[in-house]
């Protein structure tokens, strides 16, 4: 009995540092990275079904121009919101990927761009993160979050 039980304490530590490695899955991370930008380019562009294509219609998301907010409300208000921003220019960068599962991952990302809001500035750097989740085979965005660095903050480190 002691040995099953030594045996099945191994198998459940050896399960937990394994799965980790298991759900690192570089053709996904590249598959949530495009889709981030194709989100990020159907922001800037007002384009609704672009937007839709890659967000859980029962997602949420959190930033400084809208609060919090869930996705149908954005949806319904998606032509207001954009026809008031102009984004001149816009790139991510410094992405990092965190798997929580197979299913589950957070893309956290640098968003630095040009653009107003209601013809004032807006941000041109936000620190943003993203978990994404796989929805009948296909990844779609659940949660997003950005955050507006506060001036004179030291950049985050490199790893």
């Amino acid at each position: 009995m002691k040995h099953l039980i030594r045996v099945l304490i191994a198998v459940t530590l050896a399960a937990g540092w394994i799965s980790p490695a298991w759900a690192q899955d570089p053709q996904a991370e590249k598959t949530i990275i495009a889709a981030e930008r194709a989100v990020n380019d159907a922001f800037a562009k007002g384009n609704l079904a672009g937007f839709k294509e890659h967000v859980s219609a029962d997602g949420w998301s959190i930033d400084a121009m809208t609060g919090r907010a869930p996705v149908a409300d954005l949806v319904k208000d998606f032509a207001a919101i954009t026809k008031e921003m102009k984004v001149s220019s816009w790139d991510l960068s410094d992405s990092k990927i965190q798997w929580i599962d197979g299913d589950t991952a957070v893309h956290s990302y640098k968003w630095t761009g040009k653009g107003t809001y209601q013809g004032q500035p807006m941000p041109d750097t936000n620190w943003c993160s993203t978990v994404w989740t796989k929805k009948n085979g296909k990844w779609m965005a659940a949660f997003h979050q950005e955050t507006v660095p506060m001036p004179g903050a030291a950049p985050a480190p490199k790893k």
